[in-house]
């Protein structure tokens, strides 16, 4: 298997893995922006308003930022990087517009939830990372959880931890089932990929005494590349695996040793 095949299946797992980026990152924005509309009625505050306009702008920038560097990626490794600091990113936007919207306004939490399961189940990144960007989800869902205990009811409080429990198991089990096919399909690839080279490194082989050999029609000494002339058996034996065991045929037995043809022979 060519090199060149090989960039090109990993350039197509890296292509596969930023279009699913690329979606994950623009369906999450969705809910930022629905709540913009709907932190008009429910924030009185002009200032806490002004504020949470701008962090919902912030997200628009850090969308597009996202995008950019998604698009930018130039291997699987440094797409990981960049899904999970923005992961981590994501996280931190939602948790700063929960917590300033009014303590009777739980809904945001439940954001929580799509962000678990676009972030954990959909992103594709290394199995550590994920571990710490859970955890990081986890702490900032207790927190709003708690912020919020008086006015969200106790069954939205127990749906919401346990969703985000399960999103997050569920995703580090997808994200350990992803990384063992990769080690099993890289393995294989590498496996395809010797297997291809020791038979055409065989083919090689077996085509080096092809073609016309100059070979001296009376002493048969063979005219090698550098227009030396050798013995047949040496040329053979440079040229292939082969090689030569020595003895005289009848004829040359009887043309060159007439007399040990005729003692051996015995009276007939």
């Amino acid at each position: 298997m060519p090199t060149s095949h090989l960039q090109h299946v990993a350039a197509l797992r890296l292509e596969s893995e930023r279009r699913l980026a690329l979606v994950a990152t623009t369906l999450l924005l969705v809910p930022g922006v629905l709540f913009a509309y709907v932190d008009i009625s429910v924030v009185p505050n002009r200032t806490t308003l002004t504020v949470l306009h701008a962090l919902r702008a912030s997200q628009l920038l850090l969308w597009a930022l996202g995008v950019a560097v998604i698009r930018k990626a130039e291997s699987r490794a440094a797409l990981g990087r960049v899904l999970f600091l923005l992961a981590l990113a994501i996280v931190a936007f939602l948790t700063s517009n929960a917590l300033l919207r009014p303590a009777d306004n739980w809904m945001p939490v439940r954001t929580m939830v799509l962000v678990s399961i676009g972030t954990f189940v959909v992103y594709p990144y290394p199995f550590r990372l994920q571990l710490v960007a859970w955890a990081a989800l986890l702490v900032s869902v207790t927190g709003l959880i708690w912020s919020h205990w008086v006015t969200m009811p106790s069954y939205e409080r127990v749906a919401t931890g346990l969703n985000i429990v399960l999103a997050g198991v569920l995703g580090m089990l997808i994200a350990r089932n992803r990384t063992q096919l990769d080690k099993d399909l890289d393995a294989s690839l590498a496996r395809e990929q010797a297997a291809i080279e020791a038979r055409e490194q065989a083919v090689a082989e077996l085509r080096k005494l092809e073609g016309i050999i100059p070979i001296c029609a009376y002493c048969h000494q063979v005219r090698t590349e550098a227009g030396a002339w050798e013995g047949l058996d040496r040329y053979v034996r440079a040229h292939s695996d082969a090689d030569f065991s020595h003895g005289m045929c009848p004829r040359c037995a009887r043309e060159h040793f007439p007399e040990y043809m005729e003692t051996s022979a015995g009276p007939r």
